[in-house]
């Protein structure tokens, strides 16, 4: 009993040291991480173009299958700060009265002598200044990381670039390392790791782009401005489950409430709210439900956790680093206990076949 106690309190500092040091490195582990999960799913395409290509023209296999995954990631930062500096310029213009939320000065004396208007005006002025606050920090943050994203894009290109032409070298070294089932198992982990995760990007994107037209249809019907801005962050954020959503629905809701009045931001707010949970609870499930096995609340969890750790990059990397660890702690028999506590099933059998449905 006691030594089981000394594992878990060495286990414990262990992560405390490891987060630490993660925090610490963010710039050095942050494209590594992002390197290390696009080689992952971008590997099979890498081979069929391998296999195809002669041996003079391979490194065309290389450079063909870094610069579409690379345009991709770029097109979707570009669009990410497009919507935080629309997000920036249109608050930086707002003045923060919130008069339409009001009650009028015959109300207000009917109510309460007049005093009422008075406390509702610096209640609101105090709430729409706070509002814009907070939209303007977030966009702000944003907006000011694209030097960030552009090294980091270039960074993560050399090291995927590096990492593909090197597959054969590390094939090599696990097979002098490891005997054959260590290898089979090994193999085994990296090919779900790669079909999960090529999943759970094709079907969140498909997802995200189903909730931003909806929203965007809703949001025109009330005639909010900006739609393109709150089509592109609601497509993005579904990257980020859970948390992800709720943003992407009290953005436009806050916005309408600081622009228009508390009539159109409630009926805003009530779509939305019924738009997120028909997608988010069925039809995000349906399509998405078994290649996730994680736990509902363990993404909560990482979700905090990593973007503590490492700010926006973590929250979008919190899901695929959760699952790769999930299935990588699967395959290695003393931690299956824990692989099993980061699922959704209820037995480790449950979690093998979870993860061997193709």
């Amino acid at each position: 009993m006691f030594r089981r106690a000394q594992v878990w309190i060495l286990g414990g500092l262990f992560v405390i040291a490891l987060a630490a040091a993660l925090r610490a490195m963010a710039p050095v582990a942050i494209p590594v991480v992002f390197a290390v999960l696009i080689t992952l799913v971008i590997a099979p395409l890498h081979q069929r173009l391998v296999r195809v290509l002669p041996p003079a023209l391979r490194w065309f296999a290389h450079l063909g299958a870094i610069l579409v995954l690379l345009t991709v990631i770029a097109v979707f930062l570009a669009a990410l700060v497009f919507a935080a500096e629309r997000v920036l310029q249109e608050m930086s213009s707002f003045d923060g009265n919130m008069e339409t939320l009001l009650p009028s000065e015959s109300e207000a004396t009917a109510l309460v002598g007049g005093q009422l208007k008075d406390l509702v005006g610096t209640i609101s002025s105090a709430l729409s200044g706070w509002l814009v606050e907070q939209i303007t920090t977030v966009a702000r943050a944003i907006a000011g990381m694209t030097g960030m994203f552009i090294t980091t894009l270039v960074l993560v290109f050399f090291l995927i670039l590096l990492a593909l032409t090197e597959r054969g070298i590390w094939r090599g070294k696990i097979a002098a390392l490891w005997p054959e089932q260590g290898q089979t198992e090994w193999r085994d982990a990296l090919v779900t790791i790669t079909l999960r995760l090529r999943k759970f990007l094709i079907i969140r994107t498909a997802v995200g782009f189903l909730q931003a037209a909806l929203y965007v249809l809703w949001l025109w019907l009330f005639g909010v401005d900006m739609l393109v801005v709150w089509g592109v962050l609601t497509f993005i954020l579904t990257y980020i489950p859970n948390l992800g959503s709720v943003i992407a629905g009290t953005l436009p809701v806050l916005y309408a409430l600081v622009t228009k009045d508390l009539a159109t931001a409630f009926a805003v707010a009530a779509g939305l709210l019924v738009i997120e949970q028909v997608v988010g609870n069925f039809i995000d499930p349906k399509l998405l439900g078994k290649y996730i096995v994680l736990s509902p609340f363990i993404i909560l969890v990482s979700l905090l956790f990593w973007g503590w750790l490492w700010g926006i990059a973590g929250a979008f990397l919190a899901t695929p680093i959760l699952l790769s660890l999930l299935i990588a702690l699967n395959h290695i028999p003393p931690l299956r206990p824990v692989a099993l506590i980061l699922s959704d099933q209820r037995t480790s059998e449950d979690l093998d076949r979870a993860l061997n449905q193709k």
